[in-house]
């Protein structure tokens, strides 16, 4: 699909995956369907959550609007725990996305999962994390509260995030964004005497930074649709 500028015309350049992008906006109703023991990550707000979520997972999702923290909606545990087995079936997630200039979405059944809501302007936002165990503790302590930074401080300085998600996802990537979710490949080493996970400060506002920047996207140039 290629973009039109007024100014220039049709984009037809080859997009390779390496680079930058640019696309028409357009309205998203993308069913995904993968294996049983997977948690999908995606552009757009989940529309049958009864289906492929628990009523735990439910329950854990009302109190993380409100919450003033991160709320663990997959526990480390219990994602290290779907990790021994391998599920025989499928299930299918529906998410609806509106007014975005592209759609991108994340799947694993290692994924770790909080979320934090906050408001921007009328806008319920839920801030969620997903990432596996191999990422913590440095994604679990700076992942959530950095994506609510970062919408705090846009808002402030430019103009209200207007969808009703943003997402960090730890990928193999050093940074990427699309509308409401963003890839960040940064992780914790093992110490070499101790044998824990560990990390530096480099690591730590590596992270931090990278979140910004790539949530940061979202407003330039995901909403403005500047010519990236």
């Amino acid at each position: 699909m290629a973009a039109y500028y007024d100014a220039a015309g049709w984009q037809n350049a080859q997009y390779l995956g390496d680079g930058e992008f640019t696309l028409e906006f357009g309205d998203y109703d993308v069913q995904i369907t993968a294996p049983a023991d997977h948690v999908v990550a995606s552009t757009g707000e989940l529309q049958n959550p009864g289906d492929v979520l628990t009523a735990a997972q439910r329950d854990r999702l009302k109190q993380a609007r409100t919450a003033d923290k991160p709320v663990m909606i997959i526990t480390q545990a219990e994602a290290q725990a779907n990790e021994k087995g391998r599920a025989t079936g499928t299930r299918t997630w529906r998410f609806k996305a509106q007014n975005v200039r592209d759609f991108a979405f994340a799947t694993s059944r290692k994924f770790i999962w909080d979320a934090q809501g906050i408001k921007s302007g009328k806008q319920d936002v839920m801030a969620m994390s997903y990432y596996p165990a191999e990422a913590n503790p440095l994604w679990e302590k700076y992942s959530t509260p950095a994506v609510i930074h970062t919408i705090e401080q846009y808002n402030k300085y430019s103009f209200d995030y207007p969808y009703p998600v943003a997402i960090s996802v730890n990928g193999p990537v050093g940074g990427m964004e699309y509308p409401m979710l963003s890839f960040n490949g940064r992780r914790p080493v093992k110490d070499a005497k101790t044998g824990e996970m560990t990390y530096s400060k480099a690591a730590k506002y590596g992270l931090i930074s990278v979140i910004i920047h790539e949530v940061g996207h979202n407003y330039f140039p995901m909403i403005v649709n500047s010519d990236e």
